[in-house]
This record gives C-alpha cells, structure tokens and sequence, in this order.
C-alpha cells in the first residue's frame, strides 16, 4: 500500500496532537484534507468527543480504506500529511541545518513508504511565502510493498499459477523502468487470470468469472461490483487524475495485491 504506513501516519496525528495551537479548527483541517466523510468514522476505542478522537477516527477510518483500494481516502492522507508540514513550517527556516528534527524523521518515514518529502516557497514577493509542501512518488516501490508483492509471488508459485506470477513480476520491473502502460497492461492480465482460476475455469471473460464467484457465495455483491469495476479501470489512461502517472500506477499495483490476496483467500472457501 502503498498507502502511508502506521508509522507514518502515527507522526503525523502526534504532531498534530503535541501543539494544538498550529490548528486553531481541528475541523478545518479536516475539510482541507478531505478527511470530514461518515465513511471514515469507524468505532474505536477513544472519547470519540475528545480533540484525540476527533482527529484519530477520521485518519485510521480513511487508512482502513485507502488499504481496501479506496483512491480518494489514499489521497486525502497524503493530502494531511502535506497540510500539516505545511502549517508547522510556516514562518521557519526551510535550509536543511534549520528544519526541526521531526522533519528529517518524517522524511525517512516517507520514503520507507515511497513518497519523497518537498518543500519549498510559493508568493508573490510581496509578503513572506507561503510554504508549500508535496509528496513525490520515488522511482523504487516502497519497501512494504515491495514485501507484500514478494509474499503474493510466493503464493502464486505455491499454488503453481505460473501465469499470472509472471505478469505480476514484469509490472514490477516496467514499473521500476518507468514503462507504465506495459505495467498496466501486465496488471490486468495478472488479475484477468487470477480471477479465472478463483473461478475455476479457463475462460478469461471477467465478467462471466466475477458472476460466477457471486453465485458461488465466494464475493458479495458490493465487493463484486468494486472488483470488476478496479479490473476495468486498470488501463485507463487516467482512472486517478489527481495522482502523477506513476503514483496512479503504483496505486494500481497495490490494488492488484489487495484483489490477489481477496480472490486467493476466497478460493479456499
């Protein structure tokens, strides 16, 4: 998942948490991050009243989801991240022997998680610049995708699906070398055949395998109707326009786990 670890977004929400005073509204935060949805408002075990409730329970509801494949909760951690980057530098040095130390542990954290931490200035000249925050995609999958990529291999090898391993691995590498639509091409083909065998035929139409793992009990509607719905998007040009092509190709390989790991954990059902 590429979407941000645990231990990032632990960071985040005990630096938001240490100084209050940065976020004079918790809510506005919130809204400018796009996290204020009722989806991400899941039980958890805080005063749901308390400033530490109202900011966890939107932020670990939108990881639960981001972690299901959910592109805009995805986004919207990022989107908190540089928010709050953002506002605790504001008015501070940005030259690097400046910067607070939670900057530089910040910066490692990301990048274990893919993402290379910017910062800079934006203004017109006329007053002090704004400080600007953005997270950027690094060229090298992220080391806990890398991972889960490297278990899901060692499934399909065990389960002897040679097929789908192969195009699994060859997105990898065409997207290691930046060859992206080769990389969602071999995305969807590793899903299409994945798919096939969770079904149990040889027939590579999707939707007929998709019905099938319906009327098998092995998929619910809903999950049915997301999976089929990712499978088609995964070579669209640009099924995530507020993402760079690579992040959005990235984001597909996670996906493609996330459904792998689903149809391969239904198989046995």
């Amino acid at each position: 998942m590429t979407t941000l670890s645990d231990p990032t977004l632990a960071s985040v929400v005990e630096l938001i948490y240490g100084d209050q005073s940065k976020f004079h509204s918790l809510e506005g935060l919130l809204l400018g991050a796009d996290l204020k949805r009722p989806e991400y408002e899941v039980p958890l075990w805080v005063n749901a009243d308390s400033y530490w409730g109202r900011l966890v329970t939107p932020v670990y509801g939108a990881r639960l989801a981001a972690l299901n494949g959910d592109a805009e909760a995805d986004r919207a951690l990022l989107s908190l991240v540089e928010l709050t980057v953002e506002r605790f530098l504001q008015g501070e040095l940005l030259e690097r022997k400046h910067l607070p130390i939670w900057v530089g542990e910040l910066r490692s954290e990301l990048l274990a998680d893919g993402y290379r931490l910017k910062i800079g200035r934006v203004g017109n000249g006329l007053q002090e610049a704004a400080v600007r925050c953005r997270l950027k995609p690094t060229a090298e999958l992220p080391v806990r995708l890398t991972e889960r990529l490297a278990v899901l291999g060692t499934e399909l090898e065990l389960r002897g699906q040679q097929t789908p391993l192969d195009h699994l691995r060859a997105a990898a590498r065409h997207y290691e070398k930046g060859r992206i639509p080769a990389c969602e091409k071999r995305l969807r083909a590793a899903l299409e055949h994945l798919t096939a065998y969770a079904a149990g035929t040889k027939d590579m139409d999707s939707t007929r395998n998709v019905r099938h793992l319906v009327d098998t009990g092995r998929l619910d509607i809903p999950a049915a109707a997301r999976f089929l719905y990712d499978l088609r998007s995964m070579t669209d040009k640009d099924p995530h326009p507020h993402r760079t092509r690579a992040d959005a190709a990235r984001f597909r390989l996670q996906l493609t786990v996330i459904r792998a790991t689903t149809l391969l954990t239904r198989l046995d059902l």
